[in-house]
């Protein structure tokens, strides 16, 4: 065993040596055109940055292979706009300017989860603590996913994956196969946990998604983990349990059920957690041996850049426990929402959202603060504190103020400082406070009426995404591999780190690097500068994004054509663009009828999924396949899950 250690050793060591040999200076070919190298969404923001351009200089939009102009415009403040531009079809684009040409690109519909859907899953199975890619010991900081210490918050991003976008995870390959307990052994380091095995094991054809979710959970549960954050991830699981229940046994959720309920207000850890630290209190690194981790107080204490203790964290999961117990008919109920609704008023009145550590200092768990405030204010509107509306319309000014710039890039702060720095100019590594940034937009959207600040946000929560695709001072995926993993990439991340805690150095689809400080506004001499190391905890952050993009893309339509409902759905789905893909979704009446109905692509490019029933009103004996309505019924379908759905009811003309 110890020469094959030494051989995975040696080789790592080698690839290592050769990728940061591969341009490790960061000084090649340096583009005058940057944008995001693999695609753009149809009919949504696209955009690119001309750095060296000024203002007014034409630009066209052309084929990768020549010919006449396609679109034209003109550079404002070194940003080129082509939203207009809605081709279909297989053809790939350049923009031109004064004679410079930029990597080639593809738009189509959903684009970018087309290229990062299967990716992000793949990622998360790859990375798994004990197996996945690397498993010759145990990793230090790690239960579920290695070096994901304690807020990661897995299994709380992958039921949001799930919940927005169902039928595009249940549709991928499956390739997870249920962990074998004795191989590693069961046993952790210091022989007092089992890792797994308290969850009895999922169906085989459960999809992958659902795997890891179950995956994550069971960790939990097996290895007592009581750290507030980790019970947390439990009520995402409860509260998902309606929809994945299918592929797993009763007693999964008996288990968690006993473990959440009982631990919730437990203010005590037994076991230590890295980066456990609260700022001012304690530096980050050191662990607090208990105490504080009762999920029904206010948490008033926040982390430092590290991203440990995210303002707000206790949100989203109360909320989600209140609705468990309801489920439940538990008499205690209210009290989870209390907790949820006491936090909220304390940071309603305690955040400030000009101090970077509030937002874009809490680096890649950035997400966790606007998800669970925006949550909170769509799912019980008339119960929510009265300032809160105002407090996220705050929020949405600063963060837009803080974008004003030719990257379409939130800076840390209006005063020239663009990312976090810490001690060292180039310490902290930040690509999942980059990736995350979308999910916070995108929440704050789902609240805001102003229609000029929802159509900004937007265009921030795509270009933060272009941004990790090369829309970015250095022009380089986040991830060193992108152009193997992800199509249309040219030029991945300078380097990736061999080896670290996380031994993500096999994993699939690693968000490995962001250009740091020095690289900002526009510093392509510098070169390659600063950490690069891919983290579970930058994915999942990735991941969240993911979600409340499929949320906001998703929307669902009735309409009524004589004896017949047209149904109409819009979302994410829409990957393969050579054959079809249909979705089925239920249409439910008023007196109790539920139906199923098949939609197809409009056509091959198509961003809408249609489809038809007819309906008999007022005749209970109608045939299966026909939806059965009373006089004056109404008419509902959904498509989503929990409160990532969207629902469309509409009463029905006699």
């Amino acid at each position: 065993m110890r020469h094959v250690k030494l051989v995975v050793f040696i080789i790592c060591v080698f690839i290592t040596a050769i990728a940061y040999a591969a341009d490790s200076s960061g000084k090649g070919d340096i583009p005058t055109i940057y944008l995001n190298q693999s695609g753009f969404n149809l009919n949504k923001p696209k955009r690119f940055t001309a750095p060296t351009m000024k203002d007014q200089t034409p630009f066209v939009i052309r084929s990768k292979d020549g010919g006449k102009a396609l679109f034209s415009g003109k550079i404002n403040k070194h940003i080129g706009d082509f939203t207009a531009f809605n081709p279909v079809g297989e053809e790939e684009y350049v923009v031109e300017v004064a004679g410079e040409t930029s990597a080639a690109f593809r738009i189509g519909p959903y684009w970018l989860e087309r290229v990062t859907y299967h990716n992000a899953v793949d990622f998360m199975i790859d990375s798994r603590h004990y197996f996945g890619t690397y498993y010759l010991n145990t990793c230090g900081n790690s239960f579920g996913w290695r070096d994901a210490c304690h807020y990661a918050f897995e299994v709380n991003t992958l039921v949001a994956q799930y919940l927005s976008n169902p039928k595009a995870y249940e549709r991928m390959d499956r390739e997870i196969v249920y962990p074998s307990m004795s191989s590693p052994d069961p046993k952790s380091h210091d022989g007092r946990y089992i890792r797994w095995g308290a969850l009895k094991p999922y169906s085989d054809d459960a999809p992958d998604i659902v795997k890891l979710i179950h995956w994550g959970t069971d960790i939990i549960v097996s290895m007592n983990l009581r750290h507030e954050m980790m019970k947390e991830q439990t009520a995402y699981f409860l509260y998902a349990w309606p929809w994945i229940k299918q592929w797993l046994p009763q007693q999964n959720y008996e288990v968690v059920s006993e473990f959440a309920f009982a631990n919730w207000g437990d203010p005590n850890i037994y076991r230590a957690y890295a980066y456990n630290g609260y700022r001012p209190d304690f530096p980050h690194g050191n662990s607090i041996p208990g105490g504080q981790h009762n999920l029904f107080e206010v948490k008033t204490k926040i982390g430092t850049t590290k991203g440990e203790m995210p303002p707000g964290h206790s949100v989203q999961p109360n909320l989600m426990m209140y609705e468990v117990a309801k489920r439940q008919g538990r008499k205690d109920a209210e009290k989870y929402f209390d907790a949820a609704f006491a936090q909220v008023e304390w940071m309603i009145a305690n955040m400030d959202w000009e101090d970077p550590q509030m937002t874009k200092g809490q680096r890649m768990r950035e997400h966790v603060t606007m998800t669970g405030l925006s949550h909170f204010m769509s799912q019980y509107p008339k119960r929510t504190p009265k300032e809160l509306k105002q407090k996220i319309a705050n929020w949405a000014e600063v963060m837009i103020r803080r974008s004003d710039n030719m990257w379409d890039f939130r800076k840390l702060t209006d005063d020239g400082d663009w990312t976090p720095s810490g001690p060292q100019g180039t310490m902290w590594n930040e690509p999942g406070n980059v990736v995350g940034f979308p999910a916070c937009l995108l929440a704050a959207v789902q609240v805001i009426d102003d229609p000029k600040i929802k159509d900004r946000l937007e265009l921030l929560a795509y270009s933060h995404m272009d941004n990790a695709f090369g829309r970015n001072p250095t022009g380089r995926h986040f991830c060193f591999h992108a152009p193997e993993e992800i199509e249309g990439v040219e030029t991945g991340w300078y380097s990736f780190l061999g080896g670290g805690v996380g031994k993500l150095e096999g994993a699939r689809f690693v968000i490995e690097a962001a250009p740091k400080r020095e690289r900002y506004p526009y510093n392509p001499e510098v070169g390659n500068v600063g950490w690069s190391e891919g983290w579970v905890n930058c994915n999942t952050a990735f991941n969240v994004s993911l979600a409340y993009l499929a949320h906001h893309n998703t929307d669902v339509r009735l309409i009524q054509q004589g004896n017949c409902i047209a149904v109409q759905l819009r979302a994410p789905l829409n990957f393969d663009y050579d054959q079809q893909e249909p979705v089925t979704l239920h249409v439910v009446s008023s007196n109790g009828d539920t139906e199923e109905v098949v939609l197809n692509e409009k056509h091959a490019y198509s961003e809408v999924f249609i489809g038809s029933i007819p309906i008999a009103i007022g005749d209970p004996m109608a045939d299966d396949g026909i939806l059965q309505s009373e006089n004056n019924g109404t008419i509902e379908s959904s498509y989503g899950l929990g409160y990532l759905k969207r629902r469309h009811l509409f009463q029905l003309v006699p």
